[in-house]
């Protein structure tokens, strides 16, 4: 029926290996992580919502697979029913080829096609999307009136109920699809020749494994790379590791003779191959200030909506549905949420502020920079704890903190785990996604997890104080 989709096209543009191992041996495809299903989730919920701008659809789903051509045959027959002025999920299939188009909504005698994102910018991959969908189109002679990239809009307030009409924003790729129509003609057939090979191609790892998405197929493509080959650092970029392992550079020992013995290329290999954690102390130990019992280990809990739920956010500001507080010194914790009412998140931070007053040094590890954040709702003045507020994190960051897992994923997991190789820690999205579940015993789960990451935490601190 069909060979080719939107997401598989996307695979081969930036590996065809990866795109003949999808088609051909799935079952190698590495674990989803919990953070991508997050961010799949969250691209689904804002492509509902764009629905109600042009409400009134068809929704052409099918049911199951085995449905697609005849979901093909009936948004055909749609085009030519002048009771049909919107679809939803609109199948087309040229060239073998499919696509689902989010929107397709009449336009006169013609039709206005539309890709919906959930971002508040785009990317070229969303322009590579939306070309690919509108060749699909032309090959089935759909008389397009545009081609649009329908996304969030970033200067968007919430006041009251949402305003759909000016939450999303629009942007014409119609002159740059059309231009890319020979270019994504000659793809579409090399991808299918791809498809039909009897043996994957051979191609050797690079950037492209990890640039611009993370590959599925890691696991697989390099399980003859060793877990403590030069690969895993991150002292040198990307490409200029790559070009060493390819050009015939692939152990360690000749990799060290290009380097200076003193160098921090050199210590991270040293690490690798003993399978031990790096860390600059002299930086560390300037960076982490003075030392003090009176520590609160904080872990907040930022949910990042992309349709603002409270009055006088925008799209994606921050949300604190929760926090939780261990006292180093007494090792009593403090916790508070607003999974009920997401309005009460003010009154919590109020709280917060009262309870962090009580020590000398704050420690949390978080991505998100919390000290912009209470500056911005007012709720904390800087005499009080702003200055108080250290960021694991970034201290580690800027103490050249390296083991074999935080290449990739510079988090406490993965400095956790560097740090007790025997011991294991949850990723930290699994709290985001129970925490906003509609499941309440999921959500009673989001306390306990906290409650542990904390623990992980202060563990963490005091192993590289010692």
């Amino acid at each position: 029926m069909h060979i080719l989709s939107k997401s598989t096209y996307i695979k081969g543009e930036q590996c065809p290996k990866a795109l003949y191992m999808y088609k051909k041996h799935p079952y190698l495809r590495d674990k989803l992580s919990i953070e991508q299903r997050a961010k799949f989730k969250r691209g689904t919920d804002v492509g509902v919502l764009a629905r109600s701008y042009f409400s009134g659809g068809v929704n052409m789903t099918p049911t199951n697979p085995n449905l697609f051509g005849k979901m093909f045959e009936q948004t055909m027959q749609n085009l030519n029913d002048p009771n049909i002025n919107v679809m939803y999920e609109a199948i087309f299939i040229y060239n073998d080829t499919l696509i689902m188009l989010d929107i397709l909504v009449r336009d006169g005698d013609k039709w206005r096609a539309i890709e919906v994102k959930s971002s508040l910018s785009l990317s070229e991959t969303y322009y590579k999307d939306a070309a690919l969908q509108y060749y699909v189109l032309n090959g089935c002679n759909v008389p397009i009136s545009d081609m649009q990239l329908m996304y969030v809009n970033e200067n968007y307030v919430k006041n009251g109920e949402i305003d759909i009409n000016n939450l999303f924003v629009f942007k014409s790729v119609k002159e740059y699809a059309e231009e890319q129509l020979d270019v994504i003609d000659k793809k579409v057939n090399e991808f299918k020749d791809i498809v039909n090979l009897s043996n994957a191609p051979r191609i050797n790892i690079g950037t492209q494994c990890f640039t611009p998405y993370k590959c599925d197929f890691v696991g697989h493509c390099w399980k003859k790379v060793e877990k403590d080959c030069f690969l895993h650092t991150n002292a040198l970029n990307d490409k200029e590791l790559f070009s060493l392992y390819n050009s015939g550079v692939q152990d360690n020992r000749s990799f060290k003779k290009l380097l200076d013995p003193f160098s921090l290329e050199t210590d991270q290999v040293d690490a690798l191959e003993q399978n031990i954690f790096y860390i600059n102390y002299k930086k560390f130990y300037d960076l982490i200030g003075k030392k003090t019992d009176s520590i609160a280990f904080l872990n907040l809990l930022f949910y990042r909506p992309a349709v603002p739920i409270l009055d006088g956010h925008k799209p994606y500001q921050e949300i604190i549905l929760a926090f939780s507080i261990l006292s180093n010194e007494t090792g009593e914790t403090i916790e508070w949420n607003c999974f009920d009412d997401y309005s009460k998140m003010e009154d919590g931070l109020k709280i917060l502020t009262e309870e962090l007053k009580r020590y000398e040094k704050i420690v949390y590890f978080s991505p998100q920079n919390i000290n912009l954040m209470m500056q911005r709702y007012h709720i904390i003045e800087s005499k009080d704890v702003l200055f108080k507020i250290i960021n694991l994190k970034d201290i580690l960051k800027n103490s050249d903190f390296f083991n074999n897992k935080t290449k990739y994923d510079f988090s406490l997991k993965t400095i956790y785990e560097g740090l007790f190789p025997s011991e294991s820690l949850f990723e930290h999205s699994r709290i985001i996604l129970n925490a906003t579940s509609d499941n309440e015993l999921e959500r009673i789960l989001v306390n306990q997890d906290m409650e542990d990451e904390n623990k992980c935490l202060q563990k963490a601190y005091k192993y590289l104080l010692k």
